[in-house]
């Protein structure tokens, strides 16, 4: 790899360890600020996987400043971990129906956390498609799908929470 391309590699994966800083901090105070108890369960899980996504680019960056090589993709327990927060509803349907209120801040927490993955998966993709190294490809390749998991997850929680949210209000736009 030349410098240049060494270069730009160390860019993106610093932008990328930024990210996944900026996510993982997002949802921990998500986890905080909500009472719900699946949903602070949904959001201290993808922290956790943010973690797992950092631990993956700093070491990643490491051996491409040291060494000037990407590192092979090893397997994570991040696999069996996403399998714990799969399939909504996660957040209460009771509670919600009890005080509508309190779910606003999780409507919005979700909105908000589904846009940042989606702009992860676009982020990816593209230094996917841009790194020619088989192991860097991989590697964003393994973040890409890991980003739209949890895309999915949010999204189909937000559309659940907010479906019970307009029924609950007395509005149905559909």
């Amino acid at each position: 790899m030349g410098d240049e391309g060494l270069d730009s590699a160390l860019m993106a994966l610093s932008i990328a360890i930024q990210t996944e800083m900026d996510g993982r901090e997002f949802y921990k105070r998500a986890a905080e600020r909500t009472n719900d108890p699946g949903g602070k369960i949904l959001f201290i899980s993808l922290a956790d996987d943010e973690l797992e996504h950092l631990r993956l680019l700093r070491a990643q960056k490491e051996a491409l400043a040291k060494e000037g090589r990407w590192l092979r993709q090893p397997e994570t327990e991040a696999d069996a971990h996403r399998a714990q927060v799969e399939g909504a509803p996660i957040f209460s349907r009771e509670a919600l129906r009890e005080d509508i209120s309190v779910y606003t801040s999780e409507l919005s927490a979700l909105r908000m956390a589904f846009l940042m993955e989606k702009d992860a998966v676009a982020f990816y993709s593209k230094a996917a498609s841009e790194t020619h190294d088989p192991d860097g490809k991989a590697m964003y390749e393994y973040l890409v799908g890991m980003e739209k998991e949890h895309q999915r997850i949010l999204e189909e929680e937000y559309n659940a929470l907010a479906k019970e949210f307009w029924s609950a209000m007395g509005f149905e736009p559909f």
